[in-house]
């Protein structure tokens, strides 16, 4: 029997990269998905691929769309047992030249629409007495902080309190905080400016991408590792075997 057989599963953040590989993963485990994110042309295409399930427009910067979106994966999938939130934006560049305008982007996407997500989501969870996964990352662990990074780093140590105070408050949902390594194939650096890749190298260096990066589908089934998981795990830290 698969592990996810008719579970219930909103993907939020599931045009490309991770987001996509869960989708595909649970599908494959026997879920029913509702695939979210701002793009819908994308979406049609991964619907297509996962069977029966549904795409969902969803901006999660928009409050009213977050609870558009949940109500609608409610009313398609006929409740909701799972939530994976993917959705997750970054820049580069030196803290002390961060404009305003990219903090709010940052937090907005990657702290306050989890929130509005998980707001909108929690009657139905509460009522499976189901889970929710959020996807973090270790560089909000590391020490020092990965330079350029300012704005993704503290929006995901934010996101990673965020999981605890949900948690504490909604007993009967598990939720997990999962911190993800470096991953090709995503649109984590689009738009970057890398020049002579100086700073990436620094990061390596370092030591903080491990030797070698991950593709997305390993991250996909991890997820669906958690998802089946008959025990709750609040903390999930997945990277790259090291090398050697």
């Amino acid at each position: 029997m698969k592990r996810l057989a008719d579970q219930r599963v909103l993907v939020v953040g599931a045009s490309a990269g991770i987001g996509r590989a869960v989708a595909v993963a649970a599908a494959e485990e026997g879920a029913r998905i509702a695939a979210a994110a701002r793009r819908s042309d994308r979406l049609e295409a991964l619907a297509s691929e996962i069977g029966d399930g549904a795409a969902i427009q969803l901006d999660v910067q928009d409050a009213e769309a977050c609870r558009q979106g949940v109500e609608a994966a409610v009313r398609a999938l006929g409740g909701l047992d799972s939530l994976v939130y993917v959705v997750g934006t970054a820049s580069l560049g030196a803290v002390a030249e961060v404009s305003a305008d990219v903090w709010a982007k940052t937090f907005s996407t990657n702290v306050i629409g989890a929130s509005l997500v998980l707001a909108a989501a929690i009657p139905h969870l509460s009522e499976s007495q189901g889970r929710a996964v959020l996807v973090s990352s270790i560089s909000a662990d590391d020490f020092p902080p990965r330079r350029q990074l300012g704005p993704y780093v503290v929006s995901k140590a934010a996101l990673n309190k965020l999981v605890e105070v949900w948690q504490n408050e909604h007993h009967q949902v598990s939720f997990t905080r999962l911190s993800v390594g470096d991953t090709l194939g995503t649109e984590f650096a689009e738009g970057w400016d890398l020049g002579d890749g100086e700073i990436v190298r620094e990061w390596d260096d370092r030591g903080l991408m491990f030797g070698r990066t991950m593709l997305p589908e390993a991250v996909g089934r991890h997820v669906v590792d958690l998802l089946a998981s008959e025990e709750a795990v609040a903390v999930s830290r997945f990277v790259p075997r090291f090398e050697g």
